[in-house]
């Protein structure tokens, strides 16, 4: 079939809907902090417990990806997928703040089920090294478009708040257009009618993992994995803490997002420089110095009132992200063949750690009201705690490799 033997449109669609899904998810998962904010003067008090639920449907969508995906085709899934996230946006632009978040609820779920199709589309059949370009494109498409959205998004809630809800169901509309003339051929792989550009043999001589990278690849599989949750708890607490930060209330709404958006922008970058290299894929304990960073980046973005120091600790944070998303995500489908499973094992990852920052901090400042760093410790603590697990897991693997190394050769 043509698009098995030129993958190329084919990618170039699932990367064009992949994009646009993005406006909207960072629409209504993270603009939606500095929307509240002005529209309905939310604080993190109000704001945390939102984006610690948004964690937990989160969950439930990624998870529900792959067996949805046997029983309906991912074009057909896809298709649905957007046509309902469409309505529910449009729907958020004429209810009050109650049912908002009902309906946000909804939309996140549906939009946490898109992306282990799409990541394992881009995935399935591609070898090692073929996987590590598909995989830095896909990031770079997915975190570009989000920190483009974000940055601007702020324009849009000056001027005409409701217009992120109309913006995020065009983005969705213009998606369902896209999936309609994907081809079909008969199901294969968990039932999907999708003609995936698969290689054959000849094309691809790295079909499996290399032997002798599966024990790195095993180990940075598993510390990025550690540490992936704790980084998104300080994501997701992280957007809903910002709209209330000093240095960010004293902005406009233009300038407040476009503010806010440097660690995006930052983590864009180290995409970019990830695809350009290959060096990562055999140094998995760069993940705990990067989780260190993560760390000291989210205390310094918090806790010191400087525009400056914000920008430079946003930068900081935006590439450690960066090096532990990648990680996960590759070493997770290079060791699966790209599985629709391994792929919402991942993203699932992601919603654990959006329940845990929020939820921890919004804990924090019910226990704590009249102390506004407590939920920054509460969030800093899981991400200590995470680190430690690391650590521990990388000491406990170099020691086996030692003891192994030491036994002594069969005859």
């Amino acid at each position: 079939m043509p698009a098995a033997r030129s993958p190329i449109r084919f990618l170039a669609k699932v990367y064009s809907i992949q994009s646009l899904g993005s406006v909207g998810a960072n629409l209504l998962m993270y603009g939606i902090f500095f929307y509240m904010h002005k529209v309905y003067a939310w604080g993190a008090s109000q704001n945390l417990p939102l984006s610690s639920a948004q964690g937990a449907v989160y969950v439930i969508g990624a998870l529900a990806a792959n067996p949805l995906s046997r029983h309906i085709d991912r074009q057909q899934l896809l298709r649905i997928l957007h046509i309902t996230m469409a309505v529910l946006s449009i729907a958020c632009a004429f209810v009050g703040p109650a049912m908002i978040v009902v309906l946000l609820l909804g939309y996140v779920m549906l939009s946490a089920c898109q992306w282990p199709l799409l990541e394992s589309l881009v995935s399935i059949g591609a070898g090692p090294h073929q996987l590590s370009r598909r995989i830095s494109i896909y990031n770079l498409v997915w975190s570009g478009t989000a920190a483009a959205t974000y940055a601007t998004c702020g324009l849009i809630i000056g001027r005409f708040p409701p217009g992120i809800f109309y913006v995020a169901a065009a983005a969705h509309v213009a998606s369902t257009l896209l999936l309609l003339p994907l081809p079909k051929r008969p199901p294969r792989r968990g039932g999907s009618s999708i003609d995936l550009p698969i290689e054959s043999p000849s094309q691809s001589p790295h079909l499996t993992p290399e032997p002798e990278l599966i024990p790195l690849r095993t180990l940075a599989k598993r510390l990025s994995r550690i540490v992936l949750p704790a980084t998104f708890a300080v994501i997701y607490a992280l957007g809903a803490i910002m709209p209330t930060l000093k240095v960010i209330r004293s902005a406009t709404p233009a300038q407040a997002t476009l503010l806010a958006s440097v660690w995006m922008m930052s983590r864009w970058l180290c995409f970019v420089l990830l695809g350009m290299t290959i060096w990562w894929h055999t140094r998995p304990r760069a993940l705990l110095i990067a989780a260190a960073v993560t760390l000291a980046a989210f205390l310094g973005v918090t806790l010191i009132n400087s525009m400056y120091s914000m920008i430079l600790w946003q930068i900081a944070m935006g590439f450690a992200m960066g090096l532990i998303y990648s990680a996960s995500l590759y070493f997770g489908t290079v060791l699966s063949d790209g599985s629709t499973a391994q792929n919402a094992y991942h993203e699932a990852l992601i919603g654990v750690g959006s329940i845990l920052g929020p939820g921890c901090g919004a804990l924090a400042l019910y226990l704590r009201p009249n102390n506004p760093r407590a939920s920054i410790t509460a969030v800093a603590a899981i991400l200590s705690l995470s680190l430690l697990a690391a650590s521990l897991s990388s000491i406990k693997s170099r020691r086996k490799s030692r003891a192994e190394e030491s036994l002594p050769t069969p005859i």
